[in-house]
């Protein structure tokens, strides 16, 4: 019988990937918000212009890794993110409609802006409770934190699963990948951290192995950008 391979899935510099997943979970650049925009508009808003430059860095990074696939949020911005990483390698991005971010508004009114549906209290108090509990139940007009933490796992362990053997880039968002890290740690929160826009994240699988090798790593951005847009920054 051969034996087992061992694979030090820690190692930075593993390049024979047989029978290891590694997954590249991309955040997407800066998307364009301003003050007074309806909910709608604000669940799926286009890069701006300084996102179309972080995801060109990204892209630029990537270049010369050996990518195998891209799947991307069907959301713009993700997309765009996604495309500007696929464009190096020939391919195309995958849309997985389950790697969209998490509902925090969906039982408002799409059509008004979020202060002309709550009052300025309320909304106050969901935001300090958010803080106060990094939990996305606190949004108590989104669709629920176990359901998003469910959709989230599933989808990222499926792509896992389909593609051992391969280097997967995961163009998404910031609310999948910090509850994807939390339930690989066995954390109680759903924000165990905040990634920037176009930052990488990567995880290593094997088998029933989880290894994460590095979070928020924004590198590429440095050269052109200081400091973070706060009404943009989410």
């Amino acid at each position: 019988m051969a034996k087992p391979r061992s694979v030090d899935l820690s190692n930075p510099f593993l390049d024979n990937l047989e029978g290891v997943c590694e997954l590249l979970l991309v955040r997407h650049g800066e998307q364009q918000y301003k003050r007074g925009m309806t909910i709608a508009a604000s669940v799926n808003p286009p890069l701006s212009e300084l996102g179309q430059q972080q995801a060109a860095a990204v892209g630029a990074r990537l270049a010369d890794r050996d990518i195998d696939i891209v799947y991307a949020s069907p959301l713009t911005r993700a997309f765009d993110t996604g495309q500007a990483i696929a464009q190096h390698h020939g391919l195309t991005p995958v849309v997985d409609d389950d790697l969209q971010e998490v509902d925090l508004w969906g039982k408002v009114d799409q059509n008004k802006s979020l202060k002309d549906n709550l009052p300025d209290d309320e909304i106050r108090t969901i935001f300090r409770e958010s803080q106060r509990t990094q939990s996305w139940d606190a949004y108590v007009y989104g669709n629920g934190a176990q359901t998003f933490r469910d959709r989230v796992h599933a989808t990222i362990e499926r792509i896992a699963a389909e593609h051992v053997g391969q280097r997967v880039v995961i163009a998404c968002h910031g609310g999948v990948i910090g509850t994807y890290l939390s339930q690989l740690w066995g954390a109680d929160m759903d924000i165990v951290c905040h990634v920037h826009h176009t930052s990488l994240t990567t995880v290593r699988a094997m088998d029933h192995y989880r290894r994460v090798v590095a979070v928020n790593d924004f590198t590429h951005v440095l050269p052109f950008q200081k400091s973070i847009n706060k009404l943009n920054a989410n």
